[in-house]
């Protein structure tokens, strides 16, 4: 039996399941439409926001190029010896190595040159040196830079006569840079004086040397960008991007008539997204959850792709790139900051500014890529350190801020300061050689030392000088005091200057005895300053001031050629001059002292120069070639103050003194302690078995004469036996040691 069926209900069924499906189909399709409508309408807002976002930051890279050219020529041209070897004279080896070479293998320089006021004294192409009339160079592009640095130093010099004029004294750098076409092709190029940063060498009085280096924007230079901001396919354009091509006009320097564009590959990560939803929207109702979850996790991973973005963009506006440290930026935007908080809460900011010791010393003699390395490690302890709201940043060069937090503990600030200190000077291996790192640490705390963030780190670096006064490695907390005491230092160093100008200072000497007390061996030259208000002015206030400010080698030369002029006719007598450690910093010291001795007739055997332990304790090659060659040409070297330092035997057996000088502290104490007696028995033996002559310093009593005779110290000095006498008192003087000593033959004959 066949069952009937009932068509109109089935009908209707179907054309209600019909409905629903078209309703679901119309529905389905409304959102397909609406989503595809929104996804398109998102994919071209994002693509936009991503456009306009790169062209600021490859914008911002191109500019931020010109920061980092600026730092790699400061580098150079700061640096003392390249102020040596190129404004006095130009060794070309030695500036190939340091500059042209270096330049190429640290950052791909393609071009480098030395200017002397118009024309090209040393040149290196591709990284190979060329003799400077034979190189590719482009005047008309790079020698307006040259001009803008000339000009820029003269009015800096406050000179109104050019840049033809000659400088007087160190003139202030200056940089130029900016995007040119050099030989055609668009480059970045970088103009800077070669001139003194701390003043430590006299700049010569003429127009300073220019260092200018060239770097084309081609394949190199446009990898390393790539690289950096992870931009696809950078290229150089002569005409406007295409409409899938992104791009921005390189900033040329006003003049520039052909314009050119830096081209990428645009990063489009909604058009990204829209492709990837495509197989969702054209898939089935029940896929659409699918489609909408893809949806979401690809919008996730847009978002954190945008965020990385804005955080490495970030990273490079305020994260110095070598410590991995906040940079002086935001540095000075958090202190602000922090300081703006402080107004209502009656909390306080310990600002600490720490200065390594040392560390010229570790690029001079191991290299900048150590000095980095050095650099690196020392951000890495800051980072580390475990303080709440500690904020490390690096200040500038070897110089780092950090931001503490502290409550009204005392004893709190100073505890910090130790803490860092320790973290600094914990010994650190880089290649294989141990090195140890000291610093200095200048302290202010806001709002008591002052509410304004430049004025709490000026005051800080001025509480640096402090601590490095006071031995170094140790932290001072600024006071008042130290500010007058920088203003004193600074008068002093310009009345220094005029001093040496108008012929304020003089020698005084004091005489040297044999053992017996009566015989004269020789004289200690004494450089002394009579100040036209002040009077006399010691030599320990103002010959700390002379090394600081690098006036200290033309005293000591003075010195010392003052010193052979006077005493050329006092018969066999020896004449001490003291050298400053920075002495042995010069390019050609021993040249200089055989130069003084030619040209004043005195004999090189009467000379004898006092070095002090300071100069052989970093065991600087140079300075032991210095020494070497001055005993070669007979000059006499006395290592003064022996006992008041290291003291290392090490010293002796490296470098063969003639001369111990016994420190007076010593002597001082003969007959108040055991020590001091056994001490100065054990150098005078010591001396003796190496064949090395000892003297006594600051011989004061009969007592202290008498103990030195019977432990058999060769030659004695103090007080007790005469005093710094200025030279036209020496003739009287050596008349009167003269009778006394043929009155003293009479009565031994008589007798």
């Amino acid at each position: 039996m066949r069952i009937p069926i009932d068509s109109g209900a089935g009908t209707a069924s179907a054309k209600a399941s019909d409905r629903t499906i078209l309703a679901v189909a119309l529905v389905v399709c409304a959102a397909i439409v609406a989503m595809g409508a929104f996804a398109l309408l998102a994919a071209e807002r994002v693509d936009a926001s991503a456009r306009q976002r790169w062209t600021g930051v490859v914008a911002d890279a191109l500019q931020g190029k010109v920061g980092l050219l600026q730092r790699d020529l400061a580098s150079f041209a700061h640096w003392d010896e390249s102020v040596l070897r190129t404004a006095y004279f130009l060794d070309v080896d030695w500036v190939h190595r340091n500059y042209g070479k270096w330049l190429r293998d640290q950052d791909h320089h393609d071009r480098s040159y030395i200017v002397l006021d118009t024309s090209v004294a040393y040149a290196a192409i591709d990284g190979e040196k060329v003799a400077g009339e034979q190189a590719i160079f482009d005047g008309d592009a790079l020698m307006p830079f040259v001009y803008d640095v000339q000009k820029a130093v003269a009015g800096r010099s406050g000179r109104n006569d050019g840049a033809a004029a000659g400088l007087q004294g160190n003139a202030p750098s200056a940089f130029r840079a900016g995007y040119v076409r050099v030989e055609g092709r668009p480059a970045l190029v970088g103009a800077i004086s070669i001139t003194p940063d701390y003043g430590r060498v006299i700049a010569p009085e003429q127009i300073p040397p220019v260092a200018v280096t060239v770097l084309f924007i081609d394949d190199h230079f446009l990898n390393s960008l790539a690289r950096e901001l992870r931009i696809a396919e950078p290229t150089v354009s002569l005409q406007p991007p295409a409409a899938d091509r992104h791009g921005v006009a390189i900033p040329f320097a006003a003049g520039e008539s052909q314009p050119a564009w830096l081209v990428w590959k645009p990063d489009t990560p909604g058009t990204a997204l829209l492709h990837a939803l495509l197989p969702a929207l054209m898939a089935t109702t029940v896929l659409l959850l699918v489609a909408a979850a893809g949806v979401l996790w690809y919008a996730r991973r847009a978002t954190r792709n945008l965020a990385a973005s804005e955080a490495y963009a970030s990273r490079l506006a305020y994260v110095d790139p070598l410590c991995g440290l906040a940079n002086r930026a935001m540095l000075m935007r958090v202190l602000g900051d922090r300081l703006a908080r402080l107004e209502g809460d009656g909390h306080r900011l310990a600002v600490f500014f720490l200065d390594l010791d040392g560390f010229k010393d570790i690029n001079d003699t191991l290299g900048h890529h150590v000095g980095d390395v050095v650099l690196a490690e020392i951000g890495a302890r800051l980072k580390a350190l475990t303080m709440p709201g500690l904020l490390a940043s690096r200040f500038g060069g070897d110089e780092f801020v950090i931001l503490v937090p502290v409550g009204d503990t005392p004893g709190e600030v100073e505890a910090i300061g130790n803490t860092i200190l320790e973290a600094v000077r914990r010994p650190t291996s880089i290649g294989g050689q141990a090195l140890v790192v000291g610093g200095s640490i200048g302290a202010t705390v806001a709002p008591a030392d002052g509410g304004e963030a430049s004025e709490l780190i000026r005051l800080a670096d001025i509480a640096v000088y402090r601590a490095k006064a006071d031995g170094r490695g140790v932290m001072r907390r600024f006071e008042p005091r130290m500010e007058h005491e920088v203003r004193q230092r600074r008068e002093i160093e310009t009345d220094l200057q005029r001093a040496m100008r108008d012929n304020e200072l003089t020698l005084f000497y004091q005489p040297q005895f044999s053992a017996d007390g009566r015989t004269v061996i020789g004289f200690e030259a004494l450089l002394r300053w009579i100040h036209p208000s002040r009077g006399l002015i010691s030599p320990g206030e103002f010959v700390p001031v002379a090394e600081q400010s690098g006036l200290i080698s033309e005293l000591d030369l003075w010195a010392l050629r003052r010193a052979c002029e006077q005493a050329g006719d006092w018969g066999a007598a020896r004449v001490a001059v003291n050298l400053s450690p920075v002495d042995f910093r010069m390019r050609d010291l021993a040249g200089a002292v055989r130069k003084i001795l030619e040209e004043t007739g005195f004999p090189a055997e009467r000379l004898e120069i006092e070095i002090t332990e300071n100069l052989l304790l970093g065991n600087q090659p140079e300075a032991f070639a210095s020494l070497t060659a001055l005993r070669n040409m007979g000059v006499r070297v006395a290592l003064d103050d022996f006992g008041s330092g290291y003291s290392s035997l090490g010293y002796l057996r490296r470098f063969r003194v003639d001369t111990i000088k016994i420190d007076r502290s010593f002597i001082q104490n003969i007959g108040q302690t055991d020590d001091a007696a056994a001490i100065i028995d054990c150098v005078v033996r010591l001396a003796r078995a190496l064949a090395i002559t000892v003297t006594a310093e600051g011989v004061e009593t009969r007592e202290q004469l008498r103990y030195l005779q019977s432990v058999g110290c060769h030659h004695v000095q103090g007080y007790l036996l005469a005093s710094p006498m200025p030279v036209s008192s020496l003739g009287r003087y050596l008349d009167q040691v003269k009778r006394v000593r043929e009155y003293a033959v009479i009565r031994h004959a008589e007798v």
